[in-house]
């Protein structure tokens, strides 16, 4: 558990199995019968956006409690405004987090900026349907904005959230992300919004999220159940400790009351293969 790591649980993402199962049955219970009739004809978001759904979704409220602890997070207003988000290892289900996280914000009436900083698998500009013809690799390769672009990044269709994807591939990742313009706009952003969520590549083989952890305020790690090792969890907050990284936490994700008690550590180890399509 996270108390094992040392650092604070900001929140417990259940399964979609165990979202429907009589652990939350509360959510059984919501309307009357025709309501609810009515609402099982409505199309279910993609996980990725459950948070935008508006049928009463046991997902969609552990996504908002979740944001709340980052809410509540430091002392006199003094909270993490950059937040990176990372894992041990693939498919553990950060960008899903991610992406949540920041549409439960943006509901609220934060003005949010999610930062797509896998520039080797980005995906958001996938999950919120907007170009990636120009991302933040570009930016950080001093590119100029398309024709008729007048803002590094997107608006969304989902009110106060803006995207900035990934951007053009490029082969020299860690130099852009060591550049000065890094730092630079990260430092526009914490001005320009009230939160700002930068999704990351898994940290233990490549150093993408080490370095865009240390721009950020912290990091937050996210964990699977019965999927994220406990050596690779700790090994994971071990590092971005040495590095001078404040871990802000860590967020369960795929958790399943009905089979572990918490994290439910498995000892599998996956690999982050550059082209393929792991669920991040």
């Amino acid at each position: 558990c996270s108390s094992d790591l040392g650092v604070p649980e900001l929140g417990a993402i259940p399964s979609l199995d165990a979202a429907r199962s009589r652990f939350f049955a509360y959510y059984d219970n919501r309307g009357t019968t025709k309501e609810l009739e009515l609402q099982k004809d409505k199309p279910s978001p993609q996980v990725e956006l459950a948070v935008s759904g508006t049928n009463p979704s046991v997902l969609a409220d552990c996504f908002r409690a979740a944001a709340t602890s980052l809410l509540y997070l430091g002392e006199n207003g003094n909270r993490p405004r950059v937040i990176a988000l990372t894992s041990a290892s693939p498919s553990e289900g950060k960008t899903t987090v991610a992406s949540n996280l920041a549409l439960a914000l943006a509901e609220i009436g934060s003005s949010v900026l999610l930062i797509d900083g896998d520039l080797r698998k980005g995906r958001l500009h996938n999950i919120f349907q907007v170009s990636n013809s120009w991302g933040l690799s570009d930016l950080l390769m001093g590119k100029k904005l398309p024709e008729g672009r007048t803002e590094m990044y997107f608006e969304t269709a989902y009110k106060n959230l803006s995207l900035l994807p990934a951007g053009s591939r490029s082969q020299q990742i860690a130099c852009l992300l060591h550049s000065k313009p890094a730092l630079e706009f990260l430092n526009y952003a914490r001005k320009t919004f009230r939160t700002v969520i930068i999704d990351t590549p898994p940290m233990l083989q490549i150093p993408d999220a080490r370095v865009l952890g240390r721009l950020a305020d912290g990091v937050v790690l996210v964990v699977r159940s019965a999927g994220t090792t406990e050596d690779e969890a700790a090994a994971a907050v071990r590092r971005l400790t040495e590095d001078g990284t404040r871990v802000l936490g860590t967020i369960l994700n795929g958790w399943d009351p009905r089979t572990a008690s918490h994290y439910g550590y498995s000892h599998a180890h996956r690999y982050y293969q550059y082209g393929t399509n792991n669920s991040q």
